[in-house]
């Protein structure tokens, strides 16, 4: 029997230095950074180029040719003036996007995606993927760090929720691809992670929303969509396992590429 640890960590500045070294990093932000991503190249975007600042993403649409890039993302859960698209699912249909690049900024999510450039693999994940990216993540088994982007340095309920989901998810598949049995071993915080995860979904609603939106409406990240009018995003972002796209960053390129 062999054993991979399973890291949670809980904001992109509590990882140690060297710590994702021949691992694989998850970049978690499910509302709504992750999420947008996924539906982009789930709908057909030729790929996404993660950006630091507004500015450097203008610049990825300037050395392109014409009509090839467009630009989207947000600062303060805003679209960035003069920018195609903000940061919403809704807004990446595949006929805005197919075919054509995303030159992409936003506060935290393309954040934590660059912050993570040490890692032998980058993927995206979201409650839109999940099921795709278990799986993934169970065949390669690699050492693998679920890292949850949080809002300006602040821990967001929303992120864990899902980092939670993922370990859970490990942890009940059964062992033996192959001859030899394959085991998890969650780190502290992804055992907090997870019991959120199970005991959130435990509570039994007589509302006609599904749980999990709920849930996530009452997370500080939903309440700050609901407050900018994006209330519609988090229904969006709530979907589970809809999705068979798992977004994985190609270090060459610079770029997320449909995987």
């Amino acid at each position: 029997m062999t054993t991979q640890p399973l890291h949670v960590h809980l904001l992109p500045t509590l990882i140690e230095p060297g710590a994702l070294l021949d691992g694989t990093a998850v970049i978690i932000d499910v509302l709504r950074a992750s999420s947008t991503i996924i539906t982009a190249l789930h709908n057909g975007a030729a790929r996404v180029v993660p950006c630091g600042t507004p500015e450097e993403a203008i610049r990825v649409r300037s050395e392109a040719a014409p009509g090839t890039v467009l630009l989207g993302g947000e600062r303060g859960g805003v679209r960035i003036t003069g920018f195609d698209l903000g940061n919403s699912p809704a807004e990446y249909s595949s006929e805005t996007v197919a075919g054509r690049a995303v030159a992409f900024t936003t506060t935290n999510g393309t954040k934590a995606l660059l912050a993570a450039a040490s890692a032998q693999s980058i993927l995206i994940g979201a409650f839109l993927n999940r099921r795709a990216l278990v799986e993934r993540l169970h065949r390669e088994y690699r050492p693998t760090h679920l890292i949850c982007a949080g809002t300006d340095g602040v821990i967001t309920g929303e992120d864990v929720l899902f980092a939670g989901a993922v370990v859970s998810e490990l942890l009940q598949i059964a062992d033996g691809i192959g001859d030899t049995p394959r085991h998890w071993l969650p780190n502290d915080s992804g055992v907090i992670a997870m019991n959120q995860w199970t005991t959130a979904m435990k509570e039994k609603s007589t509302s006609p929303v599904p749980q999990l939106e709920l849930i996530l409406r009452e997370t500080q990240g939903g309440r700050n969509l609901t407050d900018l009018g994006y209330d519609s995003d988090i229904e969006l972002c709530s979907r589970l396992d809809c999705i068979a796209t798992v977004p994985e960053y190609d270090c060459r390129e610079r770029c997320l590429r449909s995987g």
